[in-house]
Parts: structure tokens; C-alpha cells; sequence
């Protein structure tokens, strides 16, 4: 199931978090905003997405084994896989959750394994019995 939350939703839906998570939360929203991406395809499942490097180092500091992208992090990954440059955090998210990054467009057609069939037997022809 994948879902995206910003911090704010997270914070009002945490009613008994603590003073310092709270104080915590409202340090990284300061330096702009942040979203938590629950991913299915993520050995966590959730990714944080976050305005800022600075987010980023305090994220990790305070907890260095989770998956957390900057925007601009995001936008040369995307970009790098030939997906469309994200303007925005909710966009980033919007990419991630529509499909795994630089997932593979088959077309279905069954031409493309019928010719690696035909060239593996013409390997066994030039190359002799496998």
C-alpha cells in the first residue's frame, strides 16, 4: 500500500508524542517542508522526502538508518532515470508512488524474446553445444 503524509498530519495524529518529538519535528519543519511516502517496493517501505539538506542531516543524526531524499536529491534521480522534473515534494512523492523509479514501459509484445531465442541458438551454432 503506498501513501504519502505530510509531517504536520503525522504530528496532529500523534497524540501522545513527546515533547522533544515534537520539538524535533518542529525544528525540521522550519527549514521547510517534509513528507513520509510509504513505499512497498522500499526494504522500510517509507521514505521521507524533505526541502532541505539540512533536514537531511538532522534526520539522520537522529536516526542514520532511514531512506531520506532532498528535492534535489529526488530531481537528479528522477531526471537521471528519463522521468520528468518534479517542481515540488508532492510531486516527487506522486512520481514515487505511481511506480517504481525508471520502471520498465513493456509493450508486450513477444517479438523481443522470440529473437533472444533465435540468437541463443545462433550462439550455440558459432560457439558449439553449451
Amino acid at each position: 500500500m503506498t501513501a504519502v503524509y505530510t509531517l504536520e498530519q503525522i504530528m496532529n495524529a500523534q497524540a501522545r508524542l513527546s515533547v522533544e518529538g515534537r520539538a524535533f519535528c518542529e525544528a525540521l519543519l522550519t527549514y521547510g517542508e517534509v513528507l513520509a511516502v510509504r513505499l512497498p517496493y522500499l526494504p522500510e517501505g517509507l521514505l521521507w522526502l524533505v526541502s532541505s539538506p539540512m533536514q537531511s542531516r538532522l534526520m539522520h543524526a537522529h536516526r542514520p538508518d532511514t531512506w531520506v531524499l532532498t528535492l534535489a536529491e529526488a530531481r537528479d534521480l528522477l531526471t537521471t532515470l528519463g522521468d520528468p522534473c518534479p517542481g515540488s515534494l508532492m510531486e516527487v512523492a506522486a512520481q514515487f508512488v505511481t511506480a517504481a523509479p525508471g520502471a520498465p514501459q513493456w509493450t508486450g509484445s513477444q517479438e523481443s524474446t522470440d529473437s533472444r531465442q533465435e540468437w541463443a541458438e545462433d550462439d550455440e551454432d558459432t560457439f558449439g553445444p553449451a
